[in-house]
């Protein structure tokens, strides 16, 4: 749960009101599958009545090629790391990191802030009215917190990051839900962040923040909920923001939207909008336009109550974003992505009662091209991430498939570019170099046997290179210098 919106929870004590236990999930039957949950705690500060995490997140962290879970500690005013094993596993308990006293935050974000080529994070800590950075390490530990104020007295719910003003440094953003307002915090060439900027989106409250061009523009634009609507703040030259527009969910919404998710749904190259609305357990779908703007709501049920994270990947195999949803009541749901950003109906896997799933990330935990999901859970005993490995049946291991291992990078680090040399028989036919928050940067010309990725203008830092041939999906991680 990264944040709440003002109709759903007027103050996040009444969290424990979501404390739901479910009964038996309905089981899958179509193709999709994942296997049973396994947990693993995030260290004795989230163990017991001192635990509850509200953020989750995956990233290479600690710089041995897994993905590291890191999460942040609502009630024990932290942030968790819970390093990668093999085969899908995470070191247990995990790290902890102070994000302050009583700084209660909310929500977590990672990108490389200082150009050092490790993973930087950063908590949207809520009593503190700050963003804390916490800056990465050559051990893969973190630095002791910097905080920066988003504006005095102002309670920061979510965090994004990216570069809103084209300099090359990723910059912070905060929802500040119950101020209606968004903070901007630009980073700067000292390594630090000029104070914060604040954007109002009106009355009602704002919930969730997500950075994404939505009008093409080449720009980084805001997409925030309102209630019974989705805001939006295009962004302009400087790092700046245009007032707010909002897009309605319609007549039958109940209001509620309390987290944000972008992604190309229907293939058309444009970014569209999911938000979840726990008041109706469902997502609220919007899906762009020509025009830079957004159609008509459509609403999808997550057979699931109080859905209150979100996030878009291809768990299917299909070659559609699917969504995924953190769900109150002890579940979390897919619902399989179809023909033109539509959605079937979800299929509900249980975490277990009395764990709240308040936050859903994915990533490939084991290294067998399938998304697994990562729930982070805002209640529970002694337990506080939730790992269920993608079993789905679309795309049957061969011992013979190639694996990213089989790819060549060369200079890795990179400086204007590198060499990808591709194993015997395989075809590629797409390639994508990604920065740290998932934003493709380079689309390169692939072709047989080994091919050519540009690097030079591109900011230094981690970057992913990612190929599909087939039904197969490979990454290889890329630094440039």
């Amino acid at each position: 749960m990264k944040h709440a919106s003002t109709p759903l929870l007027n103050n996040y004590a009444r969290r424990g009101a979501l404390l739901l236990a479910l009964g038996a999930a309905a089981p899958a039957t179509w193709g999709q599958s994942f296997s049973p949950v396994s947990f693993y705690s995030a260290g004795s500060a989230s163990a017991g009545s001192g635990g509850a995490l509200s953020g989750v997140v995956l990233g290479d962290v600690t710089g041995d090629g897994r993905l590291d879970v890191v999460a942040s500690n609502y009630a024990g005013n932290g942030v968790a790391v819970l390093p990668g094993l093999a085969g899908g596993n995470f070191a247990s308990p995990g790290f902890e990191y102070s994000t302050g006293s009583g700084s209660v935050p909310n929500s977590i974000a990672l990108a490389d802030l200082n150009g050092d080529g490790r993973l930087d994070a950063v908590a949207a800590n809520q009593r503190t009215y700050s963003a804390g950075v916490l800056l990465g390490q050559a051990t893969g530990v973190f630095a002791p917190v910097s905080l920066y104020s988003v504006g005095a007295n102002k309670l920061p719910v979510q965090v994004a990051l990216g570069d809103v003003n084209g300099d090359g440094r990723p910059d912070i953003v905060t929802c500040n839900s119950f101020d209606n307002e968004i903070a901007v915090l630009l980073a700067q060439t000292s390594g630090g962040v000029a104070p914060a900027s604040a954007y109002a989106t009106g009355t009602g409250g704002s919930a969730g923040v997500a950075l994404g061009d939505v009008n093409g523009d080449g720009r980084l634009d805001i997409v925030t909920g309102k209630n019974n609507a989705a805001g939006v703040l295009l962004g302009q030259a400087g790092g700046t923001f245009a007032p707010i527009t909002t897009y309605p969910f319609g007549s039958g919404a109940s209001g509620g939207a309390n987290d944000v998710a972008l992604g190309d749904l229907n293939g058309d190259g444009r970014l569209d909008i999911v938000f979840v609305d726990p008041n109706r357990a469902s997502t609220i779908v919007l899906l762009g336009q020509a025009s830079g703007g957004f159609g008509s709501a459509s609403a999808y049920a997550t057979n699931g109550n109080t859905p209150m994270g979100v996030v878009l990947g291809d768990v299917t195999g299909d070659g559609r974003l699917d969504i995924v949803t953190a769900n109150g009541a002890g579940t979390v749901s897919v619902l399989p992505g179809m023909a033109g950003g539509t959605f079937a109906t979800a299929v509900v896997f249980p975490i277990g009662p009395n764990t709240t799933p308040a936050d859903v990330a994915l990533g490939d935990l084991n290294g067998d091209g399938r998304l697994d999901i990562v729930t982070g859970l805002f209640a529970n005993i002694t337990n506080n991430v939730g790992v269920l490995l993608n079993t789905g049946t679309y795309n049957p291991l061969a011992t013979t498939r190639p694996t990213a291992a089989d790819l060549t990078l060369a200079p890795n680090p990179a400086h204007e570019a590198f060499t990808v040399q591709l194993p015997a028989g395989l075809a590629p036919t797409s390639a994508e170099l990604l920065n740290t928050l998932g934003q493709v940067v380079r689309r390169p010309a692939v072709g047989a046997g080994s091919f050519t990725v540009a690097t030079s203008g591109l900011a230094p830092g981690i970057y992913t290179l990612r190929l599909r041939a087939g039904g197969e999906a490979l990454a290889r991680r890329v630094v440039v210098e």
